[in-house]
């Protein structure tokens, strides 16, 4: 594949930031010493707008002495805050707070700065040994030859010092600037990079990069799962995450990272189906739109399969396997260490996405069980009908119900203008319930307000008054 150079022209932001420093540096001790790193540089060749800027100071302890030095001259310097130092990787990370250029205010430009470096994980460690090394062989370390160049503040000069980024960014090429056993071992998290590069711009994977990643797999279970975590987040929100998942279970990553889907590999389904679960999961998620919820509940909506396939009269069926599969996701989400924001979400979704399937391609629905759908759902309603939609369009021909949910959403339009002017909630409440009939709580007060919730749902436009006079006589019939 041959990617088209475009021309970097367009001014932005981190360009602004970028010429800023370089007027701070220039005539000062870091001449010739400060660089432009990794994805800045591969960006800007790409003709792509840079939405980061990591900097690169060619000194031990360069990035925290940097970092100081730059904070104190502009007089934004606070102890402990701005730059925050991590000591121990000899980087920092500062902020431009308050400053202004070129028309640009770089208030909200975080920059981290670091030390031309070496990485090594010890085989029972999961944070790395970190030592001052050369330019070179910082550039051989990193993940790609794609980001391993440096742009030198003082000069412009772009430094490609594996002699590979500038071609392999013309030829679409995803490959490790030494040999990729070495550069996996040093961090295993660069498998994960490897092919979120590759999904991310559609570029080619080498043979020789899928066999290592294959043979070096089970390193992975050196990474924190936080880490771990955010790289499946970004391979999930780019073009192709179908893309992303297939290539780790081509090279044993997903039997480390979610073991549970891999039992859906050439899983037959039944002739609601025309692939197998594994290959219809991933159908799913490229039919979503690219929100990181929406993408992980369709990456596991139907999980559960793996665990609920049974064969009767010669039929397969993956009975409740939706909600099977709401357990199994809270648990591998909490295991990649999710927080509850995500993971309430995305298992809502996982256990709703069969919650449709029985109104057909008109969305056939009663206003009762819409009220009922938006209510279980709530803020999440939208997210899950997105899956039911990708998950519908990739069934069988005869089991497609394309239409199915843009009808379901013109009667929520349709059922929110006729609710407008009703209340938001029944107007009577377990106080008022025992106020009216006298009585304290109680089984019978739990049963009048499972009532009074079902009344709402079906007609949320009975009045207090009418629901007094329901909830007297069901009292009489209850007691």
């Amino acid at each position: 594949m041959l990617v088209e150079f475009n021309k970097y022209k367009e001014y932005n932001k981190m360009k602004a930031a970028y010429d800023f420093i370089k007027s701070q540096i220039k005539d000062t001790e870091w001449d010739n010493k400060v660089y432009a790193a990794g994805g800045y540089v591969r960006d800007e060749i790409m003709g792509r707008v840079p939405k980061d800027l990591d900097l690169m100071v060619d000194e031990e302890n360069g990035g925290i002495k940097f970092s100081e030095w730059i904070t104190k001259k502009l007089g934004i310097f606070r102890k402990y805050r701005n730059p925050v130092i991590y000591p121990r990787f000899g980087t920092a990370k500062f902020s431009l707070r308050g400053i202004k250029f070129n028309g640009y205010d770089l208030s909200d430009v975080d920059i981290e700065a670091v030390m031309p470096r070496s990485e090594k994980y010890e085989s029972d460690s999961r944070k790395p040994e970190v030592e001052f090394s050369t330019l070179k062989r910082d550039s051989e370390r990193r993940d790609t030859t794609v980001n391993s160049m440096f742009k030198n503040l003082t000069n412009d000069e772009i430094l490609d010092l594996t002699g590979m980024g500038k071609k392999d960014i013309e030829r679409g090429i995803v490959r490790s600037p030494i040999d990729p056993d070495i550069i996996f071992t040093e961090d295993p998290l660069r498998m994960m990079r490897v092919i979120r590069a590759a999904v991310k711009y559609d570029w080619d994977l080498p043979l020789f990069m899928i066999r290592s990643i294959t043979k070096n797999a089970k390193q992975i279970q050196k990474i924190s799962s936080e880490r771990i975590q955010d790289e499946l987040n970004k391979m999930l929100v780019t073009d192709f995450p179908d893309k992303a998942v297939k290539l780790m279970q081509i090279t044993k990553l997903s039997r480390y990272i979610f073991p549970e889907l891999d039992k859906l590999i050439k899983m037959k389904q039944n002739k609601f189906h025309k692939y197998d679960a594994m290959r219809h999961t991933l159908e799913v998620l490229k039919n979503t739109p690219p929100d990181l919820i929406t993408r992980l509940a369709a990456l596991f909506h139907d999980v559960g399969k793996g665990k609920t396939r049974e064969i009767i009269d010669n039929e397969i069926h993956f009975y409740e396997h939706e909600m099977i599969g709401g357990y199994m996701v809270r648990d591998i989400m909490k295991r990649l260490r999710y927080p509850t924001d995500i993971i309430n979400p995305v298992v809502a979704a996982v256990e709703n996405h069969m919650r449709t399937k029985q109104t057909g391609d008109e969305g056939d629905i009663t206003d009762r069980s819409l009220r009922k759908l938006k209510q279980d759902l709530g803020p999440h309603l939208q997210q899950t009908l997105d899956l039911i939609h990708a998950d519908n369009i990739s069934h069988s021909e005869e089991s497609n119900m394309p239409n199915q949910i843009t009808n379901i959403r013109r009667r929520f339009k349709e059922l929110e203008e006729k609710d407008k002017n009703a209340p938001k909630k029944s107007p009577l409440d377990g106080d008022a319930v025992m106020d009216i009939l006298g009585i304290p709580k109680g089984p019978i007060v739990g049963k009048i307000l499972r009532m009074l919730g079902d009344l709402y749902l079906s007609d949320p436009s009975l009045t207090k008054d009418e629901l007094t006079e329901i909830v007297k006589k069901a009292y009489e019939d209850f007691k």
